[in-house]
């Protein structure tokens, strides 16, 4: 209850109440369950799920903090230093960023049906693009020239043809790719694995900016989030939910963009390949991805665009039934 707060957060807590929606207060009272939880989404989201069912989430976690304690079987102190952890960096969020919940009209409905789903999503720039067509063009931070190359020439096939651009602003692949869409006039979509007041590496700052700018940045972690290693499967997940395809510009075994490469097949979206790929044999992962469905072996990358607009259209119309042609219906007797 708000009388358990000292009387500096009381005082904090009038004064700053109005700044919060009610979509902000739902993600940080589910980071402060995260948090209580020790960073188990699982546990997190089915505590959450109850306090919805109680319907505590609308409102600040501060105003309810005994009957969360008793949700979690938790002391309330142990709930309201959590939340007070966690509050101080979501009022210093950018006044640009975005939160979308699952009810958000801007939610991107494509990562609904995968696991690993995110909670909540942190945005800054054009939204409305997680929603679009895209196409992650990922791979090595440390490429060749020809993987360079590569990706420049993906990423402008890629936006010449009308698909969004996405990567992940690491070093190498991803870099390029951005770079290439936006010099292309086209706006890119970086899925990041820190939170949005953080850039990974910090080569990249103003690269993150001029995408928030021109295009949509997104993080699946909250402001008061400490990075983790592993944080960055869980942005290649959603990375790869976020597109219909992924090509694998150029990596080594056990890369992460090979980890996406297993992350696309299991959520049945289509990856591509370069045969330049397929015939290195310094490397396994192509030749083990390479004769599975839905992956597809292209010699260059003007290919891209066509091959996989075909393989949309041709997914699109399975199980549709077939239209009698129009000569067979003239000598059809009249219906009665």
């Amino acid at each position: 209850m708000v009388s358990c707060l000292s009387s500096a957060q009381k005082v904090w807590y009038s004064q700053l109440e109005m700044h919060m929606d009610a979509t902000s207060h739902q993600a940080l009272n589910y980071e402060t369950l995260l948090n209580c939880l020790g960073g188990s989404e699982a546990n997190a989201l089915e505590a959450f799920a109850k306090a919805e069912r109680q319907q505590l989430v609308q409102e600040p976690l501060s105003l309810h903090i005994d009957a969360y304690a008793q949700l979690l079987g938790l002391d309330a102190d142990v709930v309201s230093r959590a939340y007070w952890r966690c509050r101080p960096l979501f009022e210093e969020m950018d006044e640009k960023t975005i939160i979308l919940g699952w009810d958000s009209p801007a939610w991107p409905k494509m990562v609904d049906s995968f696991a690993y789903r995110p909670r909540f999503l942190y945005v800054q720039g054009r939204v409305q693009l997680l929603s679009e067509p895209s196409v992650s063009v990922i791979g090595t931070r440390s490429p060749s020239l020809e993987g360079k190359k590569l990706a420049l020439q993906t990423s402008q096939a890629l936006s010449k043809a009308g698909y969004i651009v996405t990567s992940g602003l690491a070093l190498g692949i991803d870099g390029v790719a951005h770079k290439a869409a936006l010099a292309s006039g086209s706006p890119t979509i970086a899925v990041i694995g820190t939170p949005l007041s953080s850039a990974y590496p910090p080569e990249h700052a103003e690269l993150q900016a001029e995408i928030a700018k021109s295009g949509v940045v997104v993080s699946r972690f909250a402001p008061s989030t400490t990075t983790q290693k592993w944080h960055f499967l869980l942005r290649n997940r959603l990375m790869s939910a976020l597109s219909v395809a992924s090509i694998v510009v150029e990596d080594r075994d056990g890369g992460g963009a090979v980890r996406q490469a297993s992350f696309a097949l299991e959520q049945k979206k289509y990856l591509f390949l370069y045969q330049s790929s397929v015939n290195n044999h310094a490397v396994l992962w192509p030749r083990q991805f390479s004769n599975q469905s839905r992956v597809f072996t292209i010699k260059k990358p003007e290919d891209l665009p066509r091959v996989l607009t075909q393989a949309m259209k041709d997914r699109l119309s399975l199980g549709k039934k077939r239209e009698k042609p129009v000569q067979l219906d003239l000598f059809s007797a009249p219906s009665p």
